[in-house]
């Protein structure tokens, strides 16, 4: 398993406004893969040594915020799973983009208009 990167960390912190009590599960999120579906790519978690209570969340979370990067003409939304009170992936998809290598070159996140 894998540490999160960059942006996945950012855009987790960016999930605890709203859910403040998963601030306590990101020190114990790890990576398990990161599957290139061609337009998009999932991101997906696994806890490792996290004891504490779960709350009973159930949620899709997106901030409607946008990613822009260099070789995307059109950038990325995401959305991340919560089930059952656990982040469970990043789905990162594409606007109308033919193909994606899942690289985050000189990205940029910006609010959606």
């Amino acid at each position: 398993m894998e540490e999160l990167n960059d942006i996945e960390l950012i855009l987790v912190n960016g999930l605890t406004t709203k859910y403040p009590s998963l601030k306590f599960h990101i020190p114990h999120l790890k990576v398990i893969n990161r599957e290139i579906t061609g337009v998009g790519m999932y991101v997906n978690f696994a806890y490792v040594n996290f004891e504490e209570q779960l709350d009973d969340i159930n949620a899709l979370f997106s901030n409607e915020e946008n990613i822009e990067i260099k070789n995307l003409k059109y950038g990325l939304g995401y959305v991340i799973d919560i089930s059952e009170g656990q982040i469970k992936y990043i789905e990162f998809i594409t606007y109308g983009e033919e193909i994606w290598d899942g690289q985050f070159t000189d990205y940029k996140i910006v609010q959606s208009e």
